[in-house]
């Protein structure tokens, strides 16, 4: 037997010690911090997670952080009904991701979805090069497989930095996302998801009004991330859209009535306009002087129900006799119950596909039917308040769901119910929902012209 010499076999032995150490780079290598906060902060989500009942894990640094700072409001409206924990800590880089998942309860949960989004730092702080960022994000994502080999794992793109396209950092981000898709193409229940061109102008800039400092989103830029994530992530979460599934309420006497009361209008025909929605447009049968003269000319039917949300239409739609009728328009107003009780499961842009369903049940009942559809209403007194932002949120969405869909014309006069400082009066709207006579008249005068047109 040849033998090796011992000097040859120290030699051996170092480079094999030396590639081994050049493997396990900084990058995924767990390491933990030790600021006060960042201690405090991790014992917070080790106690949250001993309770359990955990189905979605939001990964990250500062910029996921930031949905208890800028995205809260955005928080609130699409990942806290969807039992989630802020697993984001500023200034964490994967490192820090990978020693805090070693040091987290994860046996006591188990989730449904991730969504990670880490790696800015590592350049940004020049611990590692974009390559060796792309291996720690992978090794995130090996951690979490192996502790949760059915989660479904969301990998966002690291979102983009620096004003210019050239910039240094931008650039190095950049790199990172380029090696994603190679690192990760193996990986099971992995879905790699780039949103960052809706963060972007056309020609690549990052405008101050979605990060100001060209690194993390303000509250527009939190808009952005949610809304363009939310029907992904729904999926991921094996979720079933509740405003899309035709529900009906006829174990309420007066709501079985009203619905027989539209069967038999409907069935004698001649009717060319459908006005859709719940008790806001359901409030027109107090107005009966004003809706003669709005709208009597088109042949309408009232069409809104207190109390209802989009699967409700979605049902009576289902259970009325369309055939009869060969309406020319239809005017939707509806989604605001959806989102009005922390008790309903949708988020804002699930409520706005809700919306869409309505316009292509109706556009395959009537396919040269024009369709208006009227941007919520606003509710609550004030512009800040949580039910108001959850309206403009579904508004937000509409154009989004609806683009592409023809005959269809989004209507928004939202805007005149309110004062100038955002203010909604009780002259308007007494209980900040529904409207009063002033309000309706409003409504009146700012569709008319619409109805005209379209007729």
């Amino acid at each position: 037997m040849k033998r090796t010499p011992i000097a040859l076999l120290g030699i051996a032995l170092f480079f094999s010690a030396a590639v081994s150490i050049f493997a396990q780079h900084v990058a995924v290598t767990p390491e933990n911090k030790s600021d006060d906060w960042w201690v405090k902060r991790h014992a917070d989500n080790v106690e949250q997670m001993s309770k359990g009942d955990i189905d979605l894990l939001m990964i990250g640094d500062s910029i996921t952080h930031g949905w208890e700072g800028g995205g809260k409001n955005y928080w609130d409206m699409y990942y806290s009904f969807r039992k989630p924990i802020n697993l984001g800590f500023s200034g964490d880089r994967t490192e820090n991701v990978l020693w805090r998942l070693d040091h987290l309860p994860l046996d006591k949960i188990s989730p449904k979805a991730a969504m990670i989004m880490i790696g800015t730092n590592n350049v940004g702080h020049d611990s590692t090069n974009p390559k060796e960022t792309s291996e720690g994000i992978k090794a995130i994502v090996n951690r979490l497989q192996k502790a949760y080999p059915q989660m479904q794992i969301l990998v966002l793109n690291v979102f983009p930095r620096d004003n210019k396209t050239d910039g240094k950092y931008r650039k190095s981000v950049d790199e990172i996302n380029s090696y994603l898709p190679e690192v990760l193409k193996d990986e099971k229940n992995v879905t790699l998801l780039d949103i960052n061109r809706k963060f972007l102008e056309a020609d690549g800039t990052l405008s101050p009004e979605i990060m100001p400092d060209f690194l993390h989103p303000n509250t527009a830029g939190y808009g952005i991330w949610a809304r363009t994530v939310d029907p992904i992530l729904s999926k991921l979460l094996g979720e079933k859209n509740p405003a899309i599934e035709p529900a009906d309420r006829m174990g309420d006497p007066w709501w079985k009535e009203r619905h027989e009361a539209n069967v038999a209008q409907m069935e004698k025909g001649n009717i060319g306009l459908l006005m859709i929605g719940d008790s806001i447009t359901h409030g027109w049968d107090n107005e009966k002087e004003l809706w003669d003269k709005t709208f009597g000319k088109y042949h309408p039917i009232n069409l809104g129900f207190g109390g209802d949300q989009t699967q409700h239409v979605l049902w009576r739609l289902d259970h009325l006799p369309t055939e009869k009728i060969a309406p020319k328009v239809a005017e939707i107003m509806i989604g605001t119950n959806n989102v009005g009780s922390p008790a309903h499961k949708n988020s804002p842009y699930q409520v706005a596909v809700g919306i869409r369903a309505i316009v292509e049940k109706l556009q395959k009942q009537y396919p040269d039917m024009k369709v208006l559809v009227l941007k919520v209403f606003p509710r609550s007194e004030k512009p800040d308040e949580l039910p108001r932002l959850k309206v403009n949120e579904i508004n937000a969405c509409l154009p989004i769901v609806l683009d592409g869909i023809k005959n269809v014309q989004i209507v928004d006069f939202g805007g005149k119910f309110l004062t100038p400082d955002g203010t909604l009066p009780k002259e308007i709207m007494p209980d900040f929902l529904h409207l009063t006579n002033e309000g309706y008249q409003i409504w009146a005068d700012s569709i008319a012209p619409e109805l005209g047109e379209s007729l």
